[in-house]
């Protein structure tokens, strides 16, 4: 068992244990690892660490980014031959939010819509696997996961594989005729030499053609075994798909302050990948699998795989790589997560949508998504009245703009909008999601509330007010206060799971409903 030590930014030591959760690490901040065993590597979410040198000689070094949540690490020989495996557990930022409250605000992101836990950060949370919810990283997990039982698996399928009796009639000598059906004789009959040559005295220069007998022989070519070759093939065709995004992704990934770097844990996922897909096409080559004339799953193939324990363990694995899904009771795979600021956005977009759904009860909603998470519209209708909450709406520039919502000048981006049409009436609240809590940092964030009351247009109309949501209050206090609100339209509302809805519905009355 090989124990590492650790040193924190303020120089005390702890001890990382093999496969145990090891806890005191924070977002943002600063690790050591002043040893390893000779010749080894460590990875953290598959990124290598570098050495730094510092007054007490050189130290691997590792600060996590803006995430929370339990991040692997490996401990990797000269061979990439895994030595050790470790859980490191990262809580968010105390001054920001504790992390109880931050593991409530996922459990609602997951109660309300899994997709919006999903993301690309080191840390992982815990997710099910109901639905149809799939991401890149999801499918590269899942291939990582189940990689070593799928092989043994499709492996053991090859050392006693289903056949099925087939019978095919067949033109052999007559000299080889062993065994002979009805059927055969009946036409062997017909021939003129038949009666001279198995007569009692057989005429000498008599001869038959080759005669047609019935033949049966095992044969792979079956359902049970085209059904888990289509599973084999799956399986490779996601591997080949998964890194060839990978790599654009390491190709044209921008960089950005606020997210971790994907680029760095692209190489060890592709290695796996490239590794993955050539066993699965060593495995592709032993009977049965090239003995199948077409790949399909049928129902008579299903039936024959459930009433064999081996091949129904193959192709269930088989399944458990390849299916989507982060929904469900059942939460026993993690996967990686949105950083804390966008984790908190997401929520805040969540009781945004909760509370104008309770102000307009007898509406009837529906949610329209583009093809990534990030862009999410929840729109309620009825006669005369129509409201939208908006994630991540795109206000392109007026010259450029195609719809009615625009900005007059650069194209903007806020967090969520709250739009609704009653009667002639309209409102418009724009609200901007700042995961700080700090006078200055709360001080500088408030620039992005004045450009989007100043820029952004419905129609020719102004937003009604523009507000930053902050996960704790007290940052600038003045700014919170309503009457401040009313008077200049931009402000800070606070919003974390340890705050009242109640508050959250009257500012959104305040705004949003009719004068």
């Amino acid at each position: 068992m090989t124990t590492l030590t650790c040193i924190d930014q303020s120089q005390a030591e702890f001890q990382l244990v093999p496969d145990a959760v090891c806890s005191g690490f924070r977002e943002l901040g600063l690790y050591r690892f002043p040893a390893l065993p000779a010749n080894a590597s460590l990875y953290i979410d598959e990124a290598l660490l570098e050495t730094v040198s510092t007054s007490n000689g050189p130290m691997l070094q590792w600060q996590p980014g803006f995430y929370a949540g339990q991040v692997s690490v490996e401990l990797v020989d000269l061979a990439g031959h895994r030595l050790a495996t470790y859980r490191l557990d990262v809580a968010p930022d105390e001054r920001k939010l504790g992390g109880g409250v931050f593991e409530g605000m996922l459990d609602d992101l997951y109660a309300f819509d899994p997709a919006l836990v999903l993301g690309t950060e080191a840390a992982q949370s815990s997710i099910g696997v109901a639905g149809d919810v799939t991401t890149l990283l999801l499918q590269y997990a899942r291939l990582r996961r189940h990689a070593d039982a799928v092989l043994a698996a499709f492996s053991a399928i090859t050392e006693h594989p289903l056949t099925r009796l087939k019978h095919e009639r067949r033109r052999i000598p007559f000299h080889q005729v062993k065994r002979i059906d009805a059927t055969s004789a009946r036409r062997m009959m017909r021939h003129p030499d038949a009666g001279a040559l198995l007569g009692r005295h057989p005429r000498p220069d008599a001869s038959l053609p080759p005669m047609e007998v019935m033949h049966s022989h095992e044969d792979l070519d079956n359902p049970a075994n085209r059904a888990l070759a289509s599973s084999l093939a799956a399986l490779r065709l996601r591997c080949d798909n998964v890194a060839e995004a990978l790599h654009r992704i390491a190709q044209h990934e921008r960089a950005e302050n606020t997210r971790t770097a994907l680029g760095a844990r692209v190489g060890r996922k592709l290695m796996f990948l490239e590794a993955f897909s050539a066993r699965l096409r060593s495995v592709a080559k032993r009977l049965p699998y090239p003995a199948v004339t077409r790949t399909e799953v049928n129902a008579s193939g299903l039936t024959a795989i459930s009433a064999n324990p081996t091949y129904a363990r193959a192709y269930r694995l088989g399944w458990a790589a390849l299916r989507p899904g982060v929904a469900g009771l059942h939460r026993d795979e993690s996967l990686w997560i949105s950083p804390t600021w966008e984790v908190y956005e997401r929520w805040c977009f969540v009781q945004v949508v909760r509370a104008v759904q309770s102000l307009f009860p007898q509406l009837a909603w529906t949610c329209q998504r583009s093809a990534t998470v990030d862009v999410i519209r929840h729109i309620g209708s009825a006669a005369g009245v129509r409201v939208e909450v908006l994630l991540q709406r795109t206000f392109q520039s007026a010259e450029q703009a195609a719809s009615s919502m625009s900005s007059v000048s650069l194209q903007l981006k806020p967090d969520i909008v709250v739009a609704t049409r009653i009667g002639p009436e309209r409102r418009m609240l724009v609200l901007d999601a700042k995961y700080r809590t700090s006078r200055q940092s709360v001080l500088d964030a408030m620039r992005s509330a004045h450009v989007y009351q100043d820029a952004l247009r419905w129609d020719g109309q102004r937003p009604d007010c523009s507000l930053l949501l902050v996960p704790r209050a007290g940052g600038a206090p003045w700014l919170e206060d309503v009457a401040f609100h009313a008077s200049h339209r931009v402000g800070v509302h606070a919003l974390s799971p340890d705050q009242d809805v109640p508050e959250l519905r009257g500012m959104l009355r305040r705004w949003i409903l009719p004068a």
